[in-house]
């Protein structure tokens, strides 16, 4: 049926994929759990994270309605001393909770929904069992497995699609957790549960209305850090038959770390676009618009702007996640919106440092995206002007760049000091931020005799030719230029041709104002 033991279709059409990723030790790993009270799985990840694949799988797995030796005889389940035993054995009860809210009337017509269409399939496959009657789904349920004398795996797939489609609508989300509750908790008939999500199981009054589950969520997978997603050996084996630049992947969409052991994981939808399309770019943010991004970065809790210039430089933020309520408009602090980006797959957690980070290019460039369409014009105008700033320093418009370091510096987001050399350079990075698309930028570089302050060195995919940096406090400009040569810093370059921008800034604390030189040397 299409709830009560599905067939395995939809795993068929996961391994005919060209970018099919072997996934299977999740069966293992349940198998372990089945018919105890640790048989209670969820599972929370940003969407596009192979969450509904991996449902679909055990379904296949499971389901009596399907024959799939054939499909799983060479997957890693398959060496589980448990294979046997489970394979195709259990009645499965498939509920993708997307679906079946675009058949209900409304989100408080989810709980009916389902216990109808559940019903009526439980009615066609024991008719006797049920010939007596039942006042609900519940007992339908005991009575089937009253009279089969085994009960039934759940798998729920979105568990939380009315936590977000219907975030304002409280009456609705709690008659829903009732609902959910009341079907699995404490029942004979569950021999196991996995349920999956992008946001953990809320928080009802002082404690779950679904407890007896065990979560493994993107800020705590526990065990099942390296299980859902991409790892980095999957990416490793994609890249290698498919003859793409590792690097390149991992620049682009590697950064997700999960667990203590800091497991990298990618989103498998990005990177099977990028291996699809031959090409880097945005694919998992193409389903969805930047504008939900920019409501969370305008929420006004102190400290949001000058921590997301940070983050777009390559900082990590720390952050108590502990203190969110699951909710997509319960957002009551700074650390609650990073909580949430970290679920929704905008931003990445260390577990270990307890930081929140940007993980990747095509996040970073969803957040720039973000930026621009905002209600915050300085960060807006910051982004803007750093991009316009690259061009005109390759361009050798000296005055442009110093008016740009002048900017960055009297910036909302800008050092809240200037007496050293440190905060010019903390102006200087500012102002570049955005050179990231381009460059790998590195302080302290070592080159020629000694140590040059910053150097912008294209990446694989860029054609622009290298920029040192070199920074003064209360000199003549001049003074920067001459020490970029006079000490070869340019030799950190190595490898490298054609031209290399020379870059002098200085700052006079007397006059208050910025001075720049731009010079052009071949490699």
């Amino acid at each position: 049926g299409s709830y009560l033991n599905p067939d395995n279709t939809m795993v068929q059409l996961l391994l005919d994929d060209l970018f099919y990723v072997d996934k299977t030790g999740l069966a293992s790993f349940l198998n372990e759990r089945m018919g105890t009270s640790r048989a209670f799985v969820c599972v929370s990840r940003p969407r596009r994270f192979g969450k509904s694949a991996d449902a679909d799988m055990l379904v296949a797995y499971y389901s009596r309605g399907a024959d799939s030796r054939g499909q799983f005889n060479n997957l890693n389940v398959s060496r589980d001393t448990t294979f046997e035993k489970h394979l195709n054995a259990h009645d499965v009860i498939k509920l993708d909770m997307t679906h079946i809210a675009s058949l209900a009337s409304g989100p408080n017509g989810i709980p009916d929904a389902i216990a109808r269409k559940v019903a009526s399939e439980l009615e066609a496959a024991w008719p006797k069992a049920l010939s007596a009657g039942y006042d609900n789904l519940f007992e339908a349920l005991s009575l089937v497995r009253d009279s089969k004398g085994s009960g039934f795996v759940f798998v729920i797939d979105e568990w939380d699609c009315i936590m977000r489609e219907a975030a304002e609508d409280r009456q609705a989300q709690g008659s829903y957790l009732d609902f959910l509750r009341d079907l699995l908790k404490g029942r004979n008939y569950v021999e196991a549960c996995y349920m999956t999500g992008i946001l953990p199981i809320r928080k009802y009054g002082k404690q779950s209305a679904l407890n007896m589950f065990t979560e493994y969520t993107v800020t705590d997978p526990k065990t099942l850090a390296g299980l859902t997603g991409f790892n980095e050996d999957d990416v490793m084996l994609l890249c290698d038959r498919f003859e793409m630049h590792f690097d390149e992947m991992a620049h682009w969409y590697d950064g997700y770390l999960m667990g203590q052991e800091r497991i990298h994981v990618y989103n498998p939808r990005s990177v099977a676009g990028a291996i699809a399309e031959r090409q880097y770019s945005s694919y998992w943010t193409d389903t969805e618009t930047y504008e939900s991004l920019s409501t969370y970065i305008d929420m006004d809790f102190d400290g949001v702007a000058t921590d997301l210039v940070a983050m777009l430089d390559g900082a990590m933020i720390p952050t108590n996640v502990g203190l969110f309520e699951n909710s997509m408009v319960d957002v009551k602090s700074k650390d609650d919106v990073y909580a949430l980006l970290v679920h929704l797959g905008y931003l990445g957690y260390d577990q270990v440092e307890r930081c929140v980070f940007i993980p990747n290019e095509e996040i970073r460039r969803e957040f720039g995206n973000a930026i621009e369409a905002g209600s915050r014009p300085q960060l807006a105008r910051l982004v803007r002007e750093s991009r316009e700033l690259q061009r005109r320093t390759i361009e050798g418009d000296a005055a442009y760049v110093a008016d740009a370091i002048e900017r960055a510096h009297n910036s909302a987001a800008g050092p809240h000091y200037y007496n050293d050399e440190q905060a010019l350079r903390a102006a200087v990075k500012l102002a570049y931020i955005w050179s990231i698309d381009d460059y790998l930028r590195i302080d302290e570089l070592p080159g020629g005799r000694g140590h040059a302050d910053v150097v912008f060195i294209p990446k694989r995919s860029s054609t622009l030719p290298p920029l040192v940096v070199e920074l003064k406090w209360n000199h003549p400009v001049a003074a920067a230029i001459d020490q970029i040569k006079a000490r070869n810093y340019p030799a950190a370059l190595d490898g490298l041709s054609g031209e290399c921008i020379l870059v002098g800034i200085t700052y006079d604390s007397e006059t208050t104002m910025h001075s720049c030189q731009i010079e052009r040397m071949g490699l």
